[in-house]
């Protein structure tokens, strides 16, 4: 009997169709086709692309004005959801061990190799034909009201979501406002995959607007800081992320191959928000546990930015070489402190790790900003590794702590 509810669970999941295996199959196609058109108008006709970009601009606003009331119900769904699990503070506390582990692993991957290639030592770049001006998007007072709860808008939603998720979990009506969540997550669900629809128009817009204003003549003098990020974050994902995901026995070739459509989306996007809503059904269907998914997930969307990590430490190597900045190892330490608490700002929108970037050297007061426009002229090409290094962490946490719940629940079954 047992064999076989578990060759209709298996079966089920493995021909349970997502909204992923209908749509993305045959998106791919068209984003790749918008690439290509993306590539040939900002090459041919840069003059009438750079006026494509406020297309995909507001459409970044639009989704995160979407997918932070999401983020907010998941995660309020997901604590009473993990309430009805036997050991849910072990998996609360492991969860944000696993959290604090990766991310400090992704900073200090990043120093190393900042430190081994210096990509910031004898650059050969004019400082004088530098353009000092930065969009004023990044025209941000971190020390005003406003601006330091701009900055912080994304953990302010997260304290105040765990907040109202324990309020709600100790509720009489707990049973309501879960379904109440459900229908309204659902509902914000739907429109995001309509709004989907038109993706393909919006990465020809982002593809033509980056290569109109940036180009490859921007990447050549800072090739080596592009290059040593993505280095980086290559050796993160099938160096660091591949022993993790070898020691709780997940395939992770294969796992990345189950989510090419969405890794593909991030890539083209430049934001890991925009397979935000799909992760769950593609995830869910593979067999990992739901509950642990709806409160795994949305937390590492904040807590989990191995990509930022990476990215920050990274770039603040660059400049301490570029300015020749001497610095002690207590102060390489506090670097380490303040990226590791900047680096959950720069989940949003295309750009918001370079708006973190700008925020880490603000707090930390040693490293000036004098040329920060420097490194934006190449933080689009950044942008792709920074944004798939997160969703690929943030995916195999949720993976990873499904795998201790069910190790977890195997054990006290058997004894």
């Amino acid at each position: 009997m047992y064999g076989k509810q578990k060759y209709i669970q298996m079966n089920f999941f493995e021909t349970k169709k997502t909204f992923t295996g209908r749509y993305l199959k045959n998106l791919t196609l068209y984003v790749f086709a918008a690439i290509i058109g993306g590539v040939l108008t900002g090459y041919y006709a840069p003059e009438a692309s750079i006026q494509l970009g406020i297309v995909s601009r507001y459409f970044f606003l639009v989704l995160e004005m979407l997918i932070l009331p999401i983020i907010f119900m998941a995660i309020m769904y997901g604590i009473c959801q993990l309430s009805g699990i036997r050991n849910a503070s072990s998996i609360v506390w492991k969860t944000i061990l696993y959290f604090l582990i990766i991310s400090s692993v992704a900073i200090i991957l990043g120093f190393i190799f900042g430190f081994a290639i210096r990509p910031g030592a004898e650059t050969g770049i004019d400082t004088v034909k530098i353009s000092k001006s930065l969009p004023k998007t990044f025209e941000i007072n971190h020390n005003t009201l406003s601006g330091s709860l701009y900055l912080n808008r994304h953990g302010i939603f997260l304290l105040v979501s765990i907040l109202a998720g324990i309020f709600m979990n100790l509720s009489g009506a707990r049973e309501k406002f879960l379904n109440i969540l459900d229908r309204g997550l659902k509902v914000f669900y739907t429109v995001i995959k309509y709004l989907y629809l038109i993706l393909p128009v919006i990465i020809f817009c982002n593809i033509a607007y980056g290569v109109a204003v940036y180009g490859i003549n921007t990447l050549l003098p800072l090739s080596k800081v592009v290059a040593t990020a993505y280095l980086a974050d290559i050796v993160f994902i099938f160096g660091v992320l591949g022993i993790v995901s070898y020691l709780f026995k997940i395939r992770l070739l294969k796992f990345l191959l189950d989510l090419k459509e969405e890794i593909i989306l991030v890539i083209t996007t430049s934001s890991s928000k925009t397979a935000f809503p799909l992760i769950f059904e593609k995830m869910e269907s593979e067999g990992y546990n739901r509950k642990v998914l709806r409160f795994v997930i949305p937390l590492g969307y904040n807590f989990n930015l191995s990509g930022a990590c990476i990215y920050i430490s990274v770039t603040c190597c660059f400049l301490i070489q570029f300015y020749n900045i001497s610095l002690t190892v207590t102060d390489y330490l506090w670097l380490f402190v303040i990226i590791s608490i900047t680096s959950k700002t720069a989940s949003g929108v295309p750009g918001s790790g370079f708006l973190a970037l700008i925020f880490t050297l603000n707090r930390f007061g040693k490293i000036p900003l004098t040329d920060i426009a420097l490194l934006y002229s190449v933080d689009r090409f950044m942008n792709e590794a920074r944004s798939v290094t997160n969703f690929i962490s943030i995916a195999v946490s949720g993976a990873v702590i499904s795998k201790i719940n069910q190790n977890q629940k195997n054990k006290i079954d058997s004894v």
